[in-house]
């Protein structure tokens, strides 16, 4: 059964002999247990070929004495050992590292979040998402992608790929094996989210391009029905907004009672990879934008003040056409933030409209 399926909230890593080191893998054993839709590369350079695939697994929060977080692969920023898919892609001379994992820490920032400050990235249209070329963290040439919501990075670790080379490597990901994956491509996003499942808080990262900072805490939360959101006694304080129209569905949503807040995630009718978040709170509340909001250290096309639903709204986008977009303002005593991915079938237009189309539940 999926690792995702079985999660225990109250599940703790603590036994030094219980902790799994990553293991040697294909992206098609990998698809089977992941919380995420496995892609594969299929659009390598002549030269190339997939050296090694290493899955890390999914394990319960926490780092058993003597256990050193790097011998499990993980993040010195954090007790979760969410798992995640490692591969090495060689050539002459010449090597790229792709990892794929589902971005469940918070919004994914800008949809660009491992070419994070990069002042220009180039978007790269991908059959129904949008991936993009910049630099990573290390100041490597770099790629990512978000496809049914799995986030998939590429970063250059020896010599050198051209920009044709990376955008076709990332048009070229395909499921690895759709049949294993159905599961985590039906269930709902807070169903999938590792921190939610197991009642830890994920580190805090950038949000977008509106400085929104904290981790979002998911150690609080409880899962909660758009009709309970609906309904005379809300599980919170505040009443979310949703969307109008036939663009974007429900997906799930949780209640933060003790921060007086809700947040939502909905997905597009039309595809996998199109997604929009949206949090109401009472202001005050640990998850509510300041206002005015500040920028976030990512360049980017627009950040301005517009008229919108007869309030100051605070609207950004990395790119007009492709996005991602973002909006956060106040009405009736409560602070929203919505965030929407890049997206082929938006653009800021249409995302300033849904957020205008925006109403009770």
């Amino acid at each position: 059964m999926s690792e995702w399926r079985v999660a225990d909230p109250d599940a703790r890593l603590t036994d030094p002999a219980a902790a799994e080191r990553p293991r040697e893998t294909t992206f098609t054993d990998a698809a089977a247990h992941a919380n995420a839709v496995i892609h594969e590369p299929t659009s390598l350079p002549d030269d190339c070929t997939v050296e090694t695939v290493t899955y890390r697994p999914e394990q319960p929060p926490g780092r058993p004495d003597g256990v050193d977080a790097a011998e499990l692969g993980q993040t010195p920023w954090s007790d979760g050992n969410p798992s995640s898919v490692r591969a090495v892609v060689r050539g002459d001379d010449r090597a790229l590292r792709v990892k794929q994992f589902l971005y469940d820490w918070a919004p994914p920032a800008a949809s660009a979040a491992p070419l994070w400050r990069t002042p220009d990235p180039t978007p790269v249209p991908c059959e129904d998402a949008v991936g993009w070329l910049g630099t990573d963290y290390e100041d490597r040439r770099g790629a990512c992608l978000q496809r049914e919501r799995t986030q998939i990075e590429a970063s250059v670790t020896e010599g050198a790929f051209s920009d044709e080379e990376l955008a076709a490597l990332l048009r070229g990901f395909e499921p690895a094996a759709p049949e294993a994956s159905r599961g985590v491509r039906e269930a709902p996003f807070h169903s999938l989210n590792y921190w939610t499942r197991y009642a830890c808080r994920p580190p805090g990262v950038p949000h977008g391009l509106w400085d929104y900072s904290g981790p979002r805490p998911y150690d609080e939360s409880r899962p909660v029905s758009l009709s309970a959101l609906a309904g005379p006694s809300p599980p919170a304080d505040v009443r979310p907004l949703v969307p109008t129209g036939e663009r974007f569905v429900f997906d799930s949503a949780l209640a933060f009672p003790d921060a007086d807040a809700v947040e939502c995630v909905f997905r597009a009718r039309e595809n996998g990879s199109d997604h929009l978040w949206l949090t109401a709170a009472a202001e005050g509340s640990p998850l509510a934008p300041d206002l005015p909001p500040e920028p976030a250290d990512q360049p980017a096309a627009t950040r301005e003040r517009i008229d919108c639903r007869g309030a100051d709204v605070y609207y950004a986008a990395l790119d007009e056409e492709y996005g991602a977009w973002e909006a956060m303002w106040e009405e009736d005593g409560v602070r929203y933030a919505a965030w929407a991915g890049a997206s082929l079938a938006l653009d800021g237009e249409a995302f300033r409209s849904s957020v205008d189309g925006l109403s009770p539940p």
